[in-house]
């Protein structure tokens, strides 16, 4: 049970990201190009040289790997906040958390013997589409395809880390999952073009926003550690499902703070409260029955 008392605990860490997230989004000017929020944010992974001294380099296949996870990163990163300038956070996030969810299952299924049981199964489909249904899909075509193809390289992130962690111990696996990150960052200023967008977005940004930002990436990055943690521990298929928790605890901080939340613009959604209400009630019936099947197991 401790691997599921660090995910939970880590998806609070991660709304409370999201409430930022939003904050930056919904500031243009804080953003700019999807390139420069993706290569700050992997470049970011660069704390991870204080293990340094406690690491060995592993074999070429156990790097290849760590590589693999660093571009799922990038790409899922990229995405994502592609699909947030073309779509309401409040749309994307949870289609984003549903198709990594699903993701993680099938490859997981597919590649790690033991990560998921068929007891397992039905609750992390309740968790994925209890996550999907908070989600109004107010989507073009476009920014509903980059919502899925984040959410799919978001999958392939959880999935790669668990191989890795499976060949590497915990400290060693997170710190060359996160150092690839910044290989990964360091490479995407070849492109003359996304460069040239680097260097201006830094430069145009102004210092109260990078705070913003660099707090914001801070929250995510002990969450990270968290999540990492867990998916070392536990099941990745499980771990990763549980990424609609973070969307209960907005939806409690919307019922606490519902004066102070960051709004998304004036137009209402069309499926009003009770669609976002049974997906809420599906991710809490989900994770009760994961918690209730290890209790039996104990």
């Amino acid at each position: 049970m401790a691997y599921l008392a660090l995910a939970v605990f880590a998806q609070f860490l991660f709304a409370v990201s999201v409430l930022i997230d939003r904050h930056i989004v919904l500031k243009a000017t804080h953003i700019g190009r999807p390139i420069v929020y993706a290569f700050y944010v992997s470049l970011l992974s660069g704390f991870v040289i204080v293990f340094a001294p406690f690491v060995s380099v592993p074999d070429t296949h156990a790097l290849a790997l760590s590589l693999v996870n660093a571009a799922a990163f990038v790409a899922a990163i990229f995405c994502l906040y592609s699909a947030l300038l073309h779509a309401r956070a409040s749309d994307v996030a949870p289609v984003v958390g549903a198709v990594s969810a699903i993701t993680t299952l099938v490859f997981a299924g597919l590649w790690i013997e033991g990560d998921i049981t068929a007891s397992l199964v039905l609750p992390v489909l309740l968790l994925a589409g209890g996550t999907a249904l908070i989600s109004h899909f107010h989507f073009s075509r476009h920014a509903l395809f980059l919502t899925l193809i984040s959410g799919f390289f978001f999958g392939i992130v959880a999935f790669s880390f668990k191989l890795v962690s499976i060949e590497l111990p915990f400290i060693d696996s997170f710190f060359w999952t996160r150092a690839m990150n910044v290989v990964l960052a360091l490479g995407l200023l070849v492109v003359p073009a996304w460069r040239a967008a680097i260097f201006h977005g830094g430069k145009r940004s102004s210092s109260r926003a990078k705070g913003l930002v660099l707090g914001n990436k801070i929250i995510g990055g002990v969450a990270s550690i968290f999540t990492a943690l867990a998916i070392s521990l536990g099941s990745v298929t499980v771990v990763n499902s549980l990424a609609g928790l973070q969307f209960v605890f907005l939806f409690i901080f919307a019922l606490l703070f519902a004066k102070h939340m960051p709004r998304e613009g004036s137009r209402t959604h069309g499926h009003g409260g009770a669609p976002s209400a049974t997906g809420v009630a599906l991710i809490v019936f989900g994770l009760a029955l994961i918690s209730l099947g290890h209790y039996l197991e104990l």
